[in-house]
Order: C-alpha cells, then structure tokens, then sequence
C-alpha cells in the first residue's frame, strides 16, 4: 500500500471529507486517516429497533439568509453535487401541567428580524416587553451590526456576560440577552463576545438564523455517502481503522503521521507528505499528544484549553413509540420548554424521526430528542456525568409527557447516546483564535468545527473553513 502522499487528513468526518474532496478535485493526492470502520465522524446514521436514524439530532444554520446562501451549499455546488435542503422553522414549545394535552408555540420569523426578540419575550412571560427595553435591545443589535466579521473576530477574548455587565444597563434588556444561553447552547459566562455580535448580525442582515435539513436521506445517506464517492472516484485514498498517535515534525516542518493499524495488532505505520491536515477537534489532537504541546505557541496553547473546558457531550435520546403520539403534520422539531420551574426553562429539543428521514417500522413512531450538555442546567461535563445525563434524560420525558399525553406508555423501546457537542467549544472566551494555520510550523493545518471562533454556525463551519485551508495548501505546494 502506498504511504507516500502530497497531503495526509486526519480524521474523515464531514471537516476531513470536505477539505478532501477540494484536494482530489484539484488533483492533489491525498489520504483520509480515519480510526473507525467507515467515514462521516458525528454525521453517521445508527440502527435503533428496525430504524436508521442519526446518530444526533443536529440542524447546520444560515447566517446569512436563505439555505442556498450556507457554507454547505455553496460547498456542494462547487462540487456539482446536489443537495435539496429543507428550511427547519425555528420552533419553541412551552408546556405546563397546568395545561395537559397543549403545547403553545412560538416561531422565528425571518421577516420580524429583531422583532423576534420582543415577540419570544412576549410568549416566555405573556408580558409585552416595554419601549425603553426594545430600545435597548435594538441599540445593542445594530451596535453589532455595524461590526464587520473580520471586527467581530477581535472580540473573541472578550466574555459576553462581562461586556453585557458593561454596556447594558436596561434591566429587561439584560436579563433577555443574559437569557440567550439555550439559543447559544451554552452560559452566557462562558462565550465570547465576537460570536454572539456575529450572531446577533444575522437578525438584521437576513431577518435570523435559519436552521436547515437534508430534504432527502439522513445527514450520513445525504452529505457522507456522495462525499465519500467524489473523493474515491477523484483518486483520494481511505485508510480507516487507524489511529494517530503523532503527526511528525521535523525542523518546523509537517513530514507525515505515525498511525497503529486496528486490525493488525496495533502495528505501527508511518505515512509520509509534505502537508498534514488535522480535521479532528484541535484539543482532541492535542490531549491525546497526536500535536505535542512544545509546538504549541503560549496563546495557542491557552486557546485550546479554554475550548477544551467547553467540549462537554450532548445527550440524544432515542424513542420508538407503538403508535403516534405526537402529530406528524405539525412541528418536526422544536425547542421544549417548561414553565413549571418558576420561569420558562428550555429542557430540549424534540424531533420527529420522519421529519428527519429517518427509517421507521410500519405502525411505529420514533421521536428524538437532544438536550445540550453545557448548559447550566445539565452540566455533563467532558465525561459525560451519568448521574446528570439520566436526569437531563427524565426531565425531558417528564415535560413532553405534559404536551403529548401518553408518551411515556407508548414507549417500546428507549435508547441514549453521548456525543461530542457541535461547534460550541469555538465559542470559548479565548486570548486569541484558533485559526487554520499554527504560526510556528509550516504544513501543519486545520479543518472542521473545533477553530476559528466566529463564522459559520453549526458544522457548516466544517465546509466555510474548507476552502480556506484548500487555498492555503494550494499556495504551499506551489511554492
């Protein structure tokens, strides 16, 4: 087997396979180093009770307006593959035991831009929000709005909730966007300032976020699979069942990787190219010494630390019903909320299974759920606390049981899965970001969602940071 290449990519999720796939179209030879059996990382179908499913619910965002106008699509277009995308409303339920049976709703609507602010408000406490408040508000969105991403990317060591501590003194309004912890994923005191003024941009420059889905197949059948075939049949290689134990520099310079063989007794394989592409999260990489820590630069290496401190797991549920429960000509995903613990608390999302193309047994339903592992409410923490996780996992049975009467008996079977969360460690108060190119070593880049701490939303940032990395090498390899 060949182990001489142009470029070596670790890891083949959907950050690898990206940056891949733009090598092999150019004709640059390359290998996908992947430790497990198959590609596609966190966008892998999983068999659940005669169902194939996701193996996390997961939405990529638009930041700039229509789904045609994400990162993924502009990918897949260059590539001439086609992918049909679906908008995915975003939806708000609120439940209360005082209420059996009903689930009042609430939905972005791009056309309110910031408007939506006031009317989430309005549906949280059933209190319109008063003029001094949306003044507020409005001063501080179009604050952010005047900010270019290239200013929002200074602002990264900047914390969100001291700047709001600074700059906010309207208490309403503080207390709306000190609120924003469920729609960012993670505490307020916990994220940087640049990300959320990016963000907070798009309400303005294209109404909201707009989160979208496959229109066909699941994230694996619909984005993996046609990725996998561009890059083989463009003369890319797979190599799976490897893991990277080093990526090899000498003298300031990437020269390959050093790789244990699965199946063959953990052989050890060397692979040599003049450019190595790390497509696993950075800290990942650097906690398991595949990028030893004395390359690291002083703020790099604080970077990654901080990120590091976010990369706690997400908990999705799997539930196959033995009838429907909940409607399937309504909502097919939503973020829950209870009002029954003094104020309206989001405890998760609820997807349905057809909804996200999932294969489902005739006369069964399946629902998912995803219920974010660094919010303060369910503080998993990187290990996954099982104590945490089976609480997050009842208080959402608990509270859609109060929306959708009989739930809970109707399930046949009940499963969980713990994941690394979806790009929320990039948005770490850093003192300075994480980028796709170490400053010290020459050859050595990075793709996928753990850098680059304002920009695409989502693993959209996955195919955003690929052609900048393609670029690069491009240049590299020339010179």
């Amino acid at each position: 087997m060949t182990k001489n290449f142009d470029t070596i990519i670790v890891g083949g999720g959907p950050g690898g396979l990206a940056i891949g796939c733009l090598l092999a179209k150019e004709g640059i030879s390359s290998a996908i180093i992947e430790k497990d059996p198959v590609l596609g990382g966190r966008y892998r179908s999983v068999d659940f009770h005669g169902c194939r499913v996701d193996s996390a619910t997961h939405y990529l965002v638009s930041l700039s307006g229509s789904t045609e106008k994400t990162a993924s699509y502009e990918y897949f277009s260059y590539l001439g593959i086609p992918l049909e995308q679906k908008y995915v409303p975003w939806t708000m339920g609120l439940v209360t035991k005082e209420s059996p049976g009903q689930v009042s709703h609430f939905e972005m609507d791009p056309k309110l831009g910031a408007g939506n602010f006031f009317e989430f408000f309005a549906f949280a406490t059933g209190v319109e929000m008063g003029d001094e408040s949306r003044q507020e508000i409005m001063r501080v969105i179009n604050l952010c709005s005047d900010m270019s991403q290239d200013e929002c990317r200074c602002q990264v060591n900047i914390c969100f909730s001291d700047w709001l501590d600074r700059y906010v003194q309207e208490p309403i309004a503080k207390a709306v966007m000190e609120g924003m912890g469920p729609v960012i994923g993670a505490p307020v005191s916990q994220v940087n300032f640049g990300f959320v003024a990016n963000a907070w941009r798009t309400f303005l420059d294209a109404g909201a976020p707009m989160p979208w889905y496959p229109k066909n197949g699941t994230l694996e059948t619909a984005m993996i699979n046609p990725l996998v075939k561009y890059y083989t049949d463009h003369g890319g290689k797979v190599i799976t069942n490897r893991v990277v134990r080093d990526i090899t520099i000498e003298d300031g310079k990437a020269k390959g990787v050093v790789a244990a063989d699965h199946q063959n007794n953990n052989m050890i394989e060397e692979y040599s190219a003049s450019i190595v592409i790390c497509a696993i999260p950075i800290f990942e990489a650097v906690a398991k010494n595949i990028l030893r820590r004395e390359l690291l630069t002083e703020d790099w290496t604080e970077s990654i630390k901080r990120c590091a401190a976010m990369a706690g797991p997400d908990l999705s549920g799997f539930f196959l019903l033995r009838k429907d429960i909940v409607p399937r000509d309504g909502y097919g995903w939503r973020h829950i909320f209870d009002n029954d613990y003094g104020i309206p608390t989001y405890v998760g999302d609820l997807t349905l299974g057809s909804f996200i193309n999932a294969v489902e047994p005739p006369g069964k339903q399946l629902i998912t759920s995803m219920v974010a592992g660094t919010s303060e409410l369910n503080p998993f923490g990187l290990t996954g606390q099982m104590d945490k996780v089976r609480q997050a996992h009842a208080r959402w049975k608990e509270s859609v049981e109060k929306g959708f009467p009989g739930f809970n008996d109707a399930i046949e079977y009940e499963g969980m899965n713990l994941q690394l969360n979806f790009t929320r460690y990039a948005y770490a108060v850093v003192p300075t970001e994480i980028d796709i190119q170490l400053p010290n070593i020459q050859g050595l880049y990075f793709g996928g969602d753990s850098i680059r701490s304002v920009g695409a939303q989502c693993s959209d940032k996955c195919f955003d940071v690929a052609f900048p990395v393609y670029e690069r090498v491009r240049e590299y390899l020339r010179s």
